[in-house]
């Protein structure tokens, strides 16, 4: 009896055990397309008006794709941007589509690529989520769930 216990309470732990793990690495795809690993950064102000999405696009097709739009209910308009340095000086430059190559993949981070949200109807707040819609010239629309982290997240919490 005892053993049979021990052995129900290993097998619930290693269930939820890995419940939790396909909850974090939660991803969206559409066709070939496959977007994982989102994650916003919270505003680090209660009057931000901006902010910023980050994700990882794989292609799996054997021809390329390109991420022509981004939309979202939490700001007024969301843009692809890249961080550019130039004579020492690094500025965001919009970005009209994003191509990704066939077996390639293209990872959004706060360092390179990244989806700006501008004029956010609220705060993002840590612990929240926010949708988003990719559109992509041949996979179509991509939803994803983005889970807002802290105010300096690297990756999604």
């Amino acid at each position: 009896m005892h053993m049979r216990r021990i052995i129900l309470e290993l097998a619930i732990a290693t269930g939820l055990t890995v419940a939790a793990v396909v909850a974090v690495v939660v991803a969206a795809h559409a066709g070939e397309v496959m977007v994982s690993g989102a994650f916003a950064r919270a505003s680090a102000t209660p009057a931000a008006k901006a902010g910023a999405v980050y994700f990882t696009i794989r292609n799996e097709g054997a021809a390329a794709d390109t991420l022509t739009n981004v939309a979202t209910d939490a700001a007024r308009s969301a843009m692809l941007h890249e961080n550019v340095e130039e004579n020492g000086v690094v500025s965001m430059r919009h970005l009209e589509a994003l191509a990704i190559a066939p077996k390639e993949t293209v990872t959004l981070s706060p360092t390179k690529l990244h989806v700006m949200l501008m004029g956010l109807k609220a705060p993002l707040k840590k612990g929240e989520h926010i949708s988003l819609t990719l559109t992509f010239e041949k996979a179509g629309e991509v939803k994803v769930d983005v889970p807002v982290g802290g105010v300096a997240a690297s990756a999604a919490e």
